[in-house]
């Protein structure tokens, strides 16, 4: 599966939680997907600490 295939793959399933999204909201939801498959292979809080220079 290529990059982009699985990015979607990954989005889909982690979007679907919401059970829809209202528009003007997608493209924040979509960001956030991703950064959690972008960093999917780390510890989240630590990394979201290290961003807000807590850590």
């Amino acid at each position: 599966m290529n990059g982009i295939e699985s990015f979607w793959s990954f989005a889909k399933r982690h979007l679907a939680k919401f059970n829809g999204i209202a528009s003007h909201k997608f493209l924040l939801h979509l960001k956030e997907s991703e950064f959690r498959f972008n960093y999917r292979n780390t510890n989240l809080y630590d990394k979201m600490l290290v961003i807000v220079g807590k850590f």
